[in-house]
């Protein structure tokens, strides 16, 4: 499980990728696929986060 300072980090991230994404132009558009696989590891990442914490909140 996450530490709280872990996820806002993580969060962080994820903003800022797509903050990146939203202003990439033509010229860099290759970097496009390096961001989407970082922001789908990031989404992965919090869905064991937050099935990790439902199954020790039900446990």
């Amino acid at each position: 499980m996450l530490h709280p300072d872990e996820i806002y980090l993580i969060l962080r991230d994820k903003t800022l990728l797509l903050e990146l994404k939203e202003q990439i132009n033509d010229y860099h558009i290759s970097y496009l696929s390096m961001i989407n696989e970082q922001l789908s590891l990031i989404d992965n990442a919090l869905k064991v986060c937050n099935s990790d914490s439902f199954t020790m909140s039900k446990g």
